[in-house]
């Protein structure tokens, strides 16, 4: 016997959180909340009854003006602001919480990518090459010395240096069949020509002083260099610059830390020698420890208002240096990744970049 059907409700809940913090998270970002706000990064009426909240809806609004979606386009990541620079299970954070007399004087901003984007430069190279020897080495220059100071840029460098540590193993047959022989004789002339002798300085007053000759090459020219204003005074700030006033144990975790995950690739052409070797060293990344992050900026709360205000603007201006750059820089890889395609195109292959453009901007913590 089949009975009649039992009626549901549910409750109409108004004007209730959806997201409760503990005092731990609270009294933080309290402490940064005011802070943000005599900055103008945050608002009056971010103010909905949560600091962590309020902190949140201040830098989501940061990225947004700092151009976060146009970087999102190509950047896989996040950037986000967290009390711990180390991976810690809910057990190990309730232990670390429990243990604490009061409420922690530490909070960091951490930038990290989730998949490293790729960029298939050597067709865009050859095209520069016909306006001017030198500008294919001096575009590569810039570029690569502005996105190490966000990044860990994976490229020929990284994979001669992967090759030669595996071809000592390699006996002369096997190393005649290996790709990594593949690594040195890829690179490009105009690259291996002046990779040595043309720095970065050069290579900027090279950039800022020629005119080319197609719109292509000009415009690229141009989103280079505005690409690479935003980063002017800026450095890579890796967790290796923090010292142990910043982040105890930082040292001890640093010995046993893997480096970086890469936020791109840079290769010649898909599925060349560099690919090849970095498809060998993603597999491994992070078995044996964890991984840095790419960016790890503190913020010591335990400060006057006026020197921590001062530290939460150098921070911000950081991160917001590092959206603006990024920004520029994903509108050049989709042109590098349209005069690629271009090329396939003429060549008759098959295109297929490897990575996806995805999301990158904030992740709640």
């Amino acid at each position: 016997m089949i009975g009649l059907p039992l009626d549901v409700t549910f409750p109409r809940l108004k004007g209730i959180r959806w997201r409760y913090c503990t005092r731990w998270d609270e009294g933080p970002a309290a402490v940064l909340g005011m802070s943000m706000l005599r900055l103008g990064i945050c608002r009056p009426d971010d103010w909905s009854g949560s600091a962590v909240d309020f902190v949140e809806r201040g830098f989501r609004r940061f990225c947004s003006r700092n151009r976060a979606v146009e970087a999102k386009r190509v950047w896989v990541g996040d950037l986000r602001i967290t009390d711990s620079l180390f991976e810690l299970t809910e057990q190990e954070r309730n232990q670390v919480e429990a243990g604490r007399e009061g409420m922690t004087d530490h909070l960091y901003l951490v930038g990290d990518y989730e998949a490293a984007a790729s960029i298939p430069i050597g067709a865009t190279l050859a095209r520069l090459e016909t306006e001017n020897d030198l500008l294919p080495a001096a575009f590569y220059q810039v570029l690569t010395t502005n996105l190490y100071k966000w990044m860990r840029v994976y490229d020929y460098l990284d994979a001669q240096e992967h090759a030669e540590m595996w071809m000592e193993d390699l006996n002369d047959e096997e190393l005649e069949a290996s790709v990594y022989r593949k690594v040195d004789l890829e690179i490009p002339a105009c690259i291996k020509r002046h990779a040595k002798t043309l720095k970065y300085g050069r290579a900027r007053n090279l950039l800022q002083g020629i005119t080319p000759h197609t719109s292509a090459a000009r415009d690229l020219v141009r989103r280079l260099l505005e690409m690479d204003a935003h980063g002017q005074s800026h450095e890579h700030a890796w967790p290796g610059r923090l010292s142990e006033g910043d982040v105890p144990g930082i040292d001890e975790w640093l010995m046993d830390a893997e480096n970086s995950r890469p936020g791109c690739v840079i290769t010649w052409y898909e599925n060349d020698a560099i690919n090849a070797c970095f498809d060998e060293e993603a597999q491994h990344m992070g078995e044996n420890g964890p991984c840095q992050q790419n960016v790890a900026l503190p913020i010591h709360l335990d400060k006057p208002p006026e020197d921590l205000d001062e530290e939460v603007r150098r921070v911000f201006d950081h991160a917001g240096a590092m959206l603006r750059s990024l920004a520029s820089a994903a509108k050049i890889v989709e042109i590098i990744r349209d005069v690629y395609d271009e090329y396939l195109r003429e060549h008759r292959l098959e295109s297929g970049l490897p990575v996806e453009p995805g999301a990158a901007c904030v992740r709640e913590e």
